[in-house]
């Protein structure tokens, strides 16, 4: 006999009551048997899908694992590809860790990296050193050393310049790879070069008591320095064309008519040249466009892509010439050996540093600040 239409109502109202959702409401109206073996095979399917999802989970986190120990294999194995033949393998290898897929990168990319890393180690050396030279009335520091801490922020700035060349030719493509190899060679083995003459310019801490600040300063300077050597050692492994090219020390590869190998055509007809056409004219006698050979380097253009020549006549000239870093493609013609003379006094007894007094083979009176700024020669100039 069917059931009242009164239950019907009273059953919803009695699941709203209970809060029971509407599958459940309508469950309620079918015979019980039925009510509870859907419920078993409800749940049934729940457990079965939540087993599958975990599974399924599982797996995923093992093929992730795989994964990150292969590229951890990869990237261990790359450090040691790469930091062979280094002189500082220890400094290395903490560098490469720290760069992101290193496997996946070609050589020219890692060293980049590393040239990177030099250039943010510098900047740090640099605000160091600033912060002596910043303290009220240079903080009891010794003339030497005050000299010196100049010294040092000069050369970094120079070293700055140096590694912003390296990572620009390490990018370039439209030089040989040859050129490119040797352009990236010669800048860091100069910045490398800066470090050292930065810390020879202060008193050997076990002989003065000068010393004072070398030992709060060397630590970071060092570590620019081997980083900047094993960049340069791993530039060493690049791939180059191999050519019959002879040797000349100090000079790197030569052409057949004597003139380094990365030196341009240009330059080459220029040196050739008897007679060369000055752009600016130094006369002791007032002849000239100036009468002092500093006037005319800080009248030339700054970072000039064109060689600027001044042409220096005879005489003695008793200054001490400083050429920047931004003053670039300078050549200096003179009169002749002992004719043209440019001179000073400055030296290490009346506290000049090494850097200040001669630097690097050149006249102590000349002092040039950036590895290709400055060419000397003898020849006939006109203007």
């Amino acid at each position: 006999m069917p059931a009242p239409t009164t239950t019907r109502p009273k059953l919803r109202a009695a699941a709203a009551a209970n809060k029971l959702p509407l599958t459940a409401t309508f469950l309620l109206l079918l015979p019980l048997g039925f009510v509870a073996t859907h419920r078993a095979f409800s749940g049934g399917v729940v457990a079965v899908s939540a087993s599958v999802a975990e599974e399924r989970h599982r797996e995923e986190r093992v093929l992730l694992d795989g994964d990150n120990n292969k590229d951890s294999n990869a990237d261990a194995a790359a450090v040691e590809r790469h930091c062979a033949g280094t002189l500082h393998r220890d400094v290395c290898a903490s560098t490469l860790a720290t760069i992101p897929n290193l496997a996946q990168k070609p050589l020219r990319d890692v060293i980049s990296d590393v040239v990177a890393r030099a250039a943010a180690a510098v900047r740090a050396s640099s605000s160091n050193c600033s912060s002596y030279l910043g303290r009220p009335h240079g903080h009891g520091l010794r003339l030497r050393d005050r000299l010196a801490l100049s010294d040092c922020l000069d050369l970094f700035g120079r070293t700055l310049a140096q590694l912003g060349t390296a990572a620009d030719e390490l990018s370039a493509g439209n030089r040989t790879a040859e050129e490119s190899i040797a352009g990236v060679q010669t800048v860091l083995s100069a910045a490398l070069t800066n470090q050292y003459t930065c810390l020879d310019g202060f008193v050997d801490p076990s002989a003065s008591e000068d010393g004072r600040v070398r030992p709060y300063i060397q630590g970071r300077i060092y570590h620019v320095a081997h980083l900047v050597s094993n960049s340069l050692a791993m530039v060493r492994r690049l791939p180059q064309r191999r050519r019959r090219r002879r040797l000349l020390e100090g000079y790197g590869r030569v052409r057949r008519d004597g003139f380094p190998s990365w030196m341009s055509a240009a330059d080459r007809r220029r040196l050739q040249q008897q007679v060369v056409k000055a752009d600016m004219v130094v006369a002791k006698d007032g002849s000239g466009n100036f009468t002092t050979v500093s006037d005319a380097v800080a009248a030339a253009p700054n970072n000039s892509e064109a060689r600027f020549v001044i042409y220096i006549k005879e005489g003695g000239y008793f200054e001490n010439v400083e050429v920047g870093a931004e003053k670039t493609n300078l050549m200096f013609v003179g009169d002749g050996m002992w004719k043209t003379v440019i001179k000073a006094s400055r030296n290490v007894v009346d506290n000049s540093t090494t850097f200040r007094s001669a630097t690097l083979g050149q006249s102590p009176a000349l002092h040039c600040m950036h590895s290709f700024s400055l060419w000397l020669t003898w020849r006939s100039a006109t203007h």
